[in-house]
């Protein structure tokens, strides 16, 4: 689960709504900026579906007694959390054995960033390098393409997470440190110049980037739930989220005007 906290409720996205996202920025991508186009409609599903471990957990989200807090993918118990990383990589590898191993990719580099002492994050990244090892021998992958691929997963995963952890319309000072700079990985493709993508929000329905990855300005829906403390407080989270209705907020992506 994602979360925004406000006074009175909690902005709720499940991470597979997110994921969508994610898959919806690949599939707008510039096409002359596509270095690698082979197995592309695989790695438009890995985008998608890269948080499918997510899914059952979302369904019921669980409430953190100690910071009374709804748990997020942040901070989620790390044991329980590693379990259903390696559901969703195996269901995705079900559906297409290239996108799999881009998710294993994806997160074998995330746990092993944070979690380089954790016991449960060092087997579980030991067995999706096993996971991709085995793929590997399966598809006979370029190298250079699977390189780029992973780049454009995390392009497109670090753009939908801006747009969900930031309330519309913040401004650059107040909004998620993690990006304050810019998208790091935008470094690794040829048309930015060795630059970072500075993301922006220019009002609470617009975002622009620079350099612009698109091939136009394009809308999308993020799908949400304002869950109300107070209802939290009377029914409990799983309880008050599952009353609460999905809204959804439209968010263009424009160049930047400088």
């Amino acid at each position: 689960m994602i979360w925004r906290e406000h006074e009175d409720a909690f902005i709720m996205i499940r991470q597979h709504d997110h994921a969508k996202l994610s898959g919806e920025f690949a599939r707008h991508l510039n096409p002359q900026y596509i270095e690698q186009k082979e197995r592309w409609d695989e790695v438009l599903i890995g985008c998608e579906q890269h948080d499918r471990g997510w899914i059952p957990l979302d369904e019921i989200p669980l409430w953190d007694d100690a910071k009374q807090i709804p748990f997020s993918f942040m901070h989620f118990p790390e044991p329980a959390k590693l379990v259903f990383y390696r559901y969703g990589i195996k269901e995705l590898e079900n559906m297409t054995p290239y996108g799999g191993m881009l998710a294993s990719l994806h997160y074998a580099a995330l746990v092993s960033h944070y979690g380089e002492e954790d016991p449960f994050c060092i087997a579980f990244v030991k067995e999706e390098k096993e996971r991709q090892e085995r793929i590997k021998e399966q598809v006979k992958p370029n190298e250079q393409a699977l390189a780029f691929h992973r780049s454009v997963l995390e392009l497109c995963d670090d753009l939908s997470l801006y747009v969900c952890l930031n309330d519309p319309g913040v401004s650059k000072e107040n909004e998620q440190d993690w990006w304050k700079e810019g998208f790091e990985v935008g470094k690794k493709f040829a048309f930015t110049n060795d630059q970072a993508i500075m993301p922006k929000w220019v009002d609470e329905h617009r975002v622009s980037l620079s350099p612009f990855p698109f091939e136009a300005p394009f809308t999308l829906e993020l799908v949400y739930r304002k869950v109300n403390k107070k209802d939290i407080q009377q029914s409990g989270l799983a309880q008050a989220f599952a009353d609460t209705e999905k809204q959804t907020w439209n968010i263009e992506f424009v160049p930047s005007e400088s």
